[in-house]
């Protein structure tokens, strides 16, 4: 048990800076600051602004060498009519008994004319060792989405802008950093994505990607991420209202981490 907590907080520290994405994202170099979907909820929380439908999804993933390192969320979102949509996401990340970072989080987002998106999240997060303890605190996030043209638009994200952070004798970090992304959809088949990222602690994040859509049931993902330099591919697959996408990251030490996905649409 003592190997498995090592393994579990070496990895965590290579991914404190990176939270959870889910696969349509994920697939697409773990971008989608200025994207819009149910998954926002774990990213940017302006990107379910927008929704007109009540959506609720699921995502799984296992992480790098060991296959008892899991991530298991859930998200759904509820628009409001004229006063916008609320959101809940729960995830986590670690092995089951022994050591977890916990997230909850609710969402409160409004949408101004067709061109603005904008969000505000509450969240929880708790981290558990077994037979150490654990702690846990709040944070806030603050996001906006603006759509400058038809086909373009522009996301930001500032994380954690409460400085949240356990106590000093937990070695874990709750992120603190900003985000700004695009989103351009090139043809009805072809999109764009580029995320950067600043964090007080840590270098500059770059991210970008691309999604290819055959037609509109089947896509295809690609993209890569820095710091360390990894790689990233996914396919997404639309049945009527069920939407299921897989992904993967392909890290060049601790290596691959597949994902699934599925969400439904009301």
């Amino acid at each position: 048990m003592f190997v498995r907590v090592i393994l579990l907080l070496l990895i965590s520290i290579e991914l404190k800076a990176q939270p959870f994405n889910a696969a349509p994202y994920l697939g697409m170099g773990n971008t989608g600051l200025a994207r819009q979907s149910v998954y926002s909820i774990g990213l940017n929380p302006a990107g379910i602004a927008g929704l007109t439908n009540t959506n609720v999804a699921l995502a799984y993933q296992q992480h790098f060498l060991s296959s008892e390192i899991q991530s298991r969320a859930a998200y759904l979102n509820i628009p409001i009519k004229s006063l916008g949509g609320v959101g809940v996401g729960v995830n986590s990340y670690g092995i089951a008994g022994v050591s977890t970072l916990s997230t909850v989080r609710g969402i409160y987002a409004r949408q101004f004319g067709k061109q603005i998106f904008s969000a505000v999240g509450l969240n929880y997060h708790q981290f558990y060792i077994k037979n150490y303890g654990n702690d846990q605190t709040f944070s806030v996030d603050l996001g906006l989405q603006v759509n400058v043209f038809p086909h373009l638009v522009i996301g930001a994200l500032v994380r954690n802008i409460s400085s949240s952070k356990y106590k000093e004798d937990v070695d874990q970090q709750i992120s603190r950093e900003i985000g700004l992304g695009l989103n351009y959809v090139v043809s009805d088949h072809l999109s764009l994505a580029s995320d950067i990222y600043y964090d007080f602690r840590s270098k500059m994040n770059y991210r970008g990607g691309l999604e290819y859509a055959f037609d509109r049931r089947f896509k295809i993902r690609g993209g890569a991420a820095s710091n360390p330099l990894h790689y990233l591919a996914g396919l997404g697959l639309i049945l009527n209202k069920i939407q299921i996408d897989i992904a993967s990251s392909f890290h060049p030490k601790l290596g691959t981490s597949p994902q699934i996905t599925m969400a439904y649409g009301f």
